[in-house]
């Protein structure tokens, strides 16, 4: 069984796309079920992710490759010393030693909106990019910022300034894992709200679920469970919500015990969906993204949000009546 991707016809003219997770630190990992389903179409794809990672401890356990110092590595190999927090290493260490293949996990350091466009420019530039899909673990990069539980939509709209900015023929963003964000307080009524704004635009481009039988299902949960498993290595509460919806869990289901003690979970169907929309179109109606063009750090952007959160009237928290 196929993931029946809607956004097929989108990049029939494509040949090299790069998958780049939005800004929840393991989001790149959301992305490897269309990874693995492109690949199997005959396209070049290629891995990146708006980085959490500390780029010191990464070039000391291994040796990424530098396109931009400070800003832009490819994680790849073996990771030498054990990491807490490194999904992208572990990533590209799981593709050499399940898979046999040498390829490098791109890292996005966690910056202004100025110096990640650049890295973006240079990623474009060395594999002849021609399409993105930003890819989101959650719902927040929806959000346009004046919601009552926008959740962490900061990382989000900075990897959607910078990808609206870019000179690329196609521009996605994907979500899954609706549902998930109960740490992050976000309001799924409101999150519903602006996906309908966008396909009242056409801005919406379909969505489609993973299956348990899916190959690229299957190499995604194993690629998870790999880097998970590393000790002590932080766990991802997107995905270990999404992959227990795939398999039929329901309800407060925890996959990792020892992972999450939050209360309200509820693991449910919607979570195996991924949702498709033009990138450009979320761009414009998210209210932070022009204000964070010009940052370039991340605390600049975080503090030019804030005084734009601040700024602007809030809609109350809207409960889904079903």
């Amino acid at each position: 069984m196929q993931l029946n991707l809607p956004i097929l016809d989108k990049l029939a003219n494509s040949q090299n796309i790069l998958i780049a997770g939005a800004g929840g630190g393991s989001d790149v990992l959301c992305g490897l079920p269309i990874y693995f389903a492109l690949q199997e179409l005959g396209k070049t794809v290629h891995l990146a992710n708006y980085s959490f990672t500390k780029f010191r401890l990464a070039q000391f356990v291994g040796e990424p490759e530098v396109l931009i110092e400070d800003t832009l590595l490819g994680a790849r190999g073996r990771v030498k010393e054990q990491l807490d927090y490194y999904p992208e290493g572990y990533l590209a260490q799981w593709f050499q030693d399940v898979r046999g293949e040498n390829v490098s996990v791109w890292m996005f350091a966690k910056t202004g909106v100025k110096p990640l466009v650049m890295s973006y420019e240079v990623l474009a530039k060395r594999f002849g990019i021609d399409a993105i899909i930003l890819v989101d673990g959650g719902v927040d990069s929806l959000m346009r910022g004046d919601e009552n539980g926008a959740g962490s939509l900061l990382e989000d709209s900075i990897s959607l300034a910078a990808v609206a900015a870019l000179d690329v023929p196609v521009k996605i963003l994907s979500c899954i894992g609706f549902g998930t964000e109960v740490e992050d307080g976000v309001c799924h009524g409101l999150a519903l709200e602006n996906m309908a704004a966008l396909a009242k635009q056409g801005a919406f481009l379909g969505s489609c679920a993973l299956t348990p039988q899916m190959p690229a299902f299957q190499l995604y949960e194993n690629a998870c469970r790999y880097i998970w498993e590393q000790p002590n290595h932080f766990k991802s509460h997107i995905s270990t919500r999404v992959i227990p919806a795939v398999n039929g869990e329901f309800g407060d289901y925890h996959m990792y015990r020892d992972h999450s003690s939050a209360t309200g979970i509820y693991v449910t169907p919607l979570m195996s969906l991924y949702w498709f929309f033009e990138a450009q179109a979320v761009a414009k109606q998210n209210l932070l993204v022009k204000p964070l063009m010009s940052t370039e750090t991340f605390d600049e952007a975080r503090s030019m949000s804030s005084g734009v959160r601040d700024s602007i009237k809030r809609r109350p928290r809207q409960l889904i009546p079903y």
